[in-house]
């Protein structure tokens, strides 16, 4: 797995897509609340929910979801294929790495997908900026391909 440090991502903030992973599996936190309230500047909010395969036969899980299903939810966020993208998380799960494996089954090259080095806890303990500014997103077209051997 390719980590990079906050020092790296702070210097790059506007060369990267930032993607925030968070995930709880405690019911009193909400990642989606939690990165409504702050998160890196930059950062586009990946529901871990959302795009994985939820179907009620799968029993309980997240699941990998279909390629066309991953292929709309990463156009949404505004990612390319070619874009370096940066996880990170704000979760004692360590949900980013989840992510990490998602964009690496559904073919994202593994030299541009890496995670942030102590997620969020380290970069709020270094007092690095955060905000609650809505990301632009320009709707991308994403391609993805499954690598059904990794």
């Amino acid at each position: 797995m390719s980590l990079v440090s906050t020092d790296w991502l702070s210097a790059n903030l506007y060369n990267v897509k930032i993607v925030d992973a968070s995930w709880h599996l405690v019911k009193n936190r909400n990642a989606i609340e939690e990165y409504n309230k702050e998160h890196i500047e930059n950062a586009i909010f990946f529901d871990l929910d959302k795009n994985s395969n939820q179907r009620k036969y799968l029993s309980h899980g997240h699941f990998l979801p279909l390629a066309s299903n991953h292929e709309k939810a990463i156009s949404e966020m505004g990612i390319s294929n070619t874009d370096k993208i940066i996880i990170y998380c704000y979760s004692d799960l360590i949900s980013s790495c989840r992510a990490w494996f998602q964009f690496l089954y559904f073919g994202h090259d593994p030299k541009l997908v890496s995670v942030l080095n102590g997620g969020m806890k380290k970069w709020k303990l270094e007092g690095r900026k955060v905000t609650n500014l809505k990301t632009k997103i320009t709707t991308s077209n994403y391609k993805a391909k499954e690598n059904k051997n990794i």
